[in-house]
């Protein structure tokens, strides 16, 4: 693996290598289909994570919600709104910040452009299968952000993936229940807006949140909303990524 010198800060590693072949493994076992990186000729490189960058940046819609942005190193739940976690992530990966996506089948390509999502920095990984622990380790050295979607975990798996997150600066997000998670946001209803009298497109979706958890970025808040991008959010809820399909 090669290194890259930050001065005054610790070396930081490419693991992009490393996150690679235990993807190529778990593909080959489950049988998942996916472009190899850099096989247009592009060069290649994991994230060179500023130590001295304490969060990533989400969209301003989204402020009151994560007014200290995404913190390094936390673990997060995010329930209720496949669409409202992977926003979340959109401003980042714009900035340059690689995000993998493991354990949700449902969210392809189309669908994380139209949430804005950089489909440059973007792993996919609907079925890490058997190896998931490992899988969710590989991407966690070699990305900033990892979503946890269906993936086979106990609770010392997911302790240890906290651990490795910290140690990384990388961000965990799960749709499930995670012990220890800093802060954990529940999606507990949405409203569009933007139809007329039987005709028009929607053009605006609310989400009513509420967020608990530790420290200032988790304490107790309960408020909507809105989904950044109008387009992504029509177009996240058309591919049913929610969970239901638009009427």
């Amino acid at each position: 693996m090669s290194a890259v010198a930050v001065p005054g800060r610790p070396v930081a590693l490419d693991r992009a290598a490393v996150a690679r072949a235990v993807l190529a493994r778990a593909e080959e076992r489950t049988g998942t289909a996916r472009r190899p990186w850099g096989d247009r000729g592009d060069v290649v490189r994991g994230p060179v994570r500023d130590h001295g960058v304490r969060s990533l940046p989400v969209d301003p819609t989204l402020d009151a919600l994560l007014p200290s942005g995404l913190e390094r190193g936390t673990t997060l739940t995010v329930a209720g709104s496949t669409s409202l976690l992977l926003a979340m992530l959109a401003r980042a990966s714009a900035d340059g910040a690689w995000v993998a996506v493991v354990g949700l089948p449902a969210v392809g390509l189309l669908a994380a452009h139209q949430l804005g999502l950089s489909l440059e920095r973007l792993v996919l990984v609907p079925d890490a299968g058997p190896d998931g622990p490992r899988v969710l380790a590989a991407m966690v050295d070699g990305v900033d952000a990892v979503v946890v979607g269906d993936v086979a975990l106990t609770d010392v798996d997911r302790r240890k993936l906290s651990a490795r997150a910290r140690e990384r600066s990388a961000v965990l997000l799960s749709t499930g229940p995670w012990p220890g998670a800093s802060v954990v946001l529940t999606a507990q209803g949405s409203r569009w807006s933007g139809v007329g009298r039987g005709e028009g497109r929607l053009r605006t979706r609310v989400l009513t949140v509420a967020r608990e958890g530790r420290g200032a970025a988790g304490r107790g808040w309960h408020g909507q909303v809105p989904l950044p991008g109008v387009g992504a959010a029509r177009g996240a809820r058309l591919l049913g990524l929610d969970g239901r399909r638009a009427g």
